[in-house]
């Protein structure tokens, strides 16, 4: 069990750092294309990463329980991943990753309201007080504080929340490449007829680079089912707020964007909060 633990918090830092690879990616090159526009090219390249693998199996993985829920998890991980983009436009890197702060706290609630994991009290009050020090910090960055980033945000934390709920949920019984060619081809159907319409095939479109974060996205999916096939929600959801560490490093090797004092300090602190809850959980399920 310690071992499957130590994987799960493994693939949960991976997920977060390609997520956070994809994320950077996106907001420096959304010059042609809007976050929909991009993310629906994403979709077509993974989709097409992965039928080599469809060709291969003779599609014996294709059959699931629930289409529905492919077609939910596709529809929140496209709200998660435009509002989050915008999020990312209006208040910078290192600020719209303390808003994102919410999604640990999202889905431990929401886990509990679907009786999927237990709340136990030292996650809940872990996750408050990362809270507490997030709030804090984003009243010192007064400066690049907007409502509309705000609700971006939340929209972001709200949507990844219940993608998280849904994949724990399907870790149970499906494969998770199986996981991954659904949730990208539903997310290209449904973002196709837009695509149609803004005529998103003949604006300049920068193949390789959407192509390799294409294939960043099914390596993503892929991280976050075997996290939670190895863990529960309740041990990674704190891990979510290493977040805030890559994308300190990623905007300033990208954009040359230096975290403030405030944001470093916050960061450090979460990081300590973090290895002490994971400590704790660890010995109480032993």
């Amino acid at each position: 069990m310690q071992n499957g633990y130590y994987l799960g918090v493994t693939f949960k830092l991976l997920n977060l750092l390609i997520f956070t690879a994809i994320s950077l990616g996106l907001l420096a090159k959304s010059k042609t294309l809007n976050p929909i526009e991009e993310f629906f090219i994403i979709c077509i390249s993974g989709t097409l990463f992965l039928l080599p693998w469809v060709a291969f199996t003779k599609a014996k993985h294709l059959r699931v329980k629930s289409y529905p829920g492919y077609v939910l998890r596709a529809s929140f991980s496209i709200i998660g991943m435009v509002a989050w983009i915008e999020s990312l436009k209006s208040l910078g890197a290192n600020e719209a990753t303390l808003i994102a702060y919410l999604n640990p706290l999202f889905t431990i609630i929401l886990a509990t309201l679907f009786r999927e994991e237990k709340l136990k009290l030292t996650s809940f009050f872990g996750i408050a007080l990362c809270i507490l020090v997030v709030i804090y910090t984003l009243k010192i960055e007064t400066d690049r504080f907007n409502m509309q980033g705000m609700f971006f945000g939340f929209c972001s934390a709200s949507a990844w929340s219940f993608y998280e709920i849904i994949c724990k949920k399907q870790s149970y019984a499906e494969h998770f490449l199986t996981q991954a060619f659904y949730t990208l081809l539903f997310g290209m159907l449904i973002m196709l007829p837009y695509a149609i319409l803004n005529n998103t095939f003949n604006k300049v479109i920068e193949f390789e680079v959407i192509g390799i974060l294409g294939i960043l996205r099914v390596l993503n999916i892929i991280c976050l089912f075997l996290a939670y096939k190895f863990a529960p929600i309740n041990i990674l959801a704190p891990f979510g707020y290493f977040r805030l560490v890559f994308m300190a490093i990623g905007s300033f090797l990208i954009f040359h964007n230096s975290p403030t004092l405030s944001v470093i300090f916050a960061a450090i602190i979460i990081i300590i909060i973090n290895i002490y809850i994971f400590k704790i959980q660890k010995l109480r399920t032993e």
